[in-house]
């Protein structure tokens, strides 16, 4: 009685474990076939939809995974209970093509590597030769800017504006003696007001120094920006091939050995012949 629980048992397990590996299977690969799908056939050319296709296939690429060792431990527990499995026809055993679409993955995660780094690395030098391109625009939209009469006249009117307020506060000796011990205070200024007590020239030549600096303050910005975003298009990028190309190759390693080794221990591959 116990014998024929058991071996009831064994059956539905095994049943269950097919199901699920099976249902894994199927819609591990419809899913991920349906997002990877193109708005347009001439899509498949475009660099930005292989590398979203080769993230998406690669992210999903451990569920088919699971349920081949799903189904492959159905047919074991089958095995284990004594269930004999037909053997004559190697077209209609589920076992057979579940190695064989593993093998198939695994050659294609093999084949994504080199083309997933590939187009990262042509993504990279795409993207850097755009940010040189708008850097290079940025610095010339700034140089027609100088040489605008709309510039020079808010130059002055900032220079005006500037020379009032420090003319203001040389007048008052408190307010002066105030800022001159405000620790925010930019040291260059208090020199100026320092100088400016004795030299009243010190204040238009400090003016103009900053005036002359003000175009070279706006290209140094220009090219911080430009080093900032190169920065964070090389660490994307390198970010995205590690994980990717790692992940693939791991799932590559994984399904050719699983798919392999299955066909054949199954006797549909051998490799070399064993001696009598």
């Amino acid at each position: 009685m116990k014998a024929t629980n058991s071996r009831q048992f064994s059956s539905v397990a095994a049943r269950t474990l097919k199901v699920v590996g099976i249902i894994l299977i199927l819609s591990a690969l419809l899913n991920s076939i349906v997002l990877s799908l193109p708005g347009e056939i001439s899509d498949m050319s475009n660099r930005g939809w292989q590398l979203a296709a080769a993230t998406q296939i690669v992210d999903r690429g451990i569920i088919p995974l699971m349920g081949i060792a799903l189904l492959m431990t159905g047919f074991w527990v089958d095995s284990s209970s004594g269930v004999s499995i037909d053997r004559r026809n190697v077209w209609v055993d589920l076992r057979f093509w579940a190695l064989l679409i593993s093998s198939l993955l695994g050659l294609i995660y093999l084949l994504l590597v080199p083309v997933h780094l590939n187009n990262t690395r042509l993504e990279l030098k795409d993207a850097l030769v755009l940010l040189d391109k708008e850097a290079g625009q940025a610095e010339a939209k700034l140089d027609a800017q100088i040489k605008s009469e709309q510039y020079k006249s808010e130059l002055e009117q900032r220079k005006s504006l500037l020379r009032t307020q420090i003319g203001t506060l040389l007048q008052d000796d408190g307010k002066l003696q105030q800022e001159l011990k405000n620790p925010n205070l930019p040291k260059e200024l208090k020199t100026v007001l320092q100088e400016s007590k004795n030299d009243p020239k010190a204040l238009d030549k400090f003016l103009e120094q900053q005036a002359q600096e003000l175009p070279n303050q706006a290209r140094k910005e220009i090219g911080t920006q430009k080093q900032q975003k190169e920065k964070e298009l090389r660490t994307r990028s390198r970010n995205s091939s590690l994980q990717t190309g790692i992940n693939s190759l791991l799932l590559a390693i994984g399904y050719i050995t699983v798919g392999w080794s299955g066909l054949r221990s199954m006797g549909i591959l051998r490799f070399g012949h064993r001696k009598n």
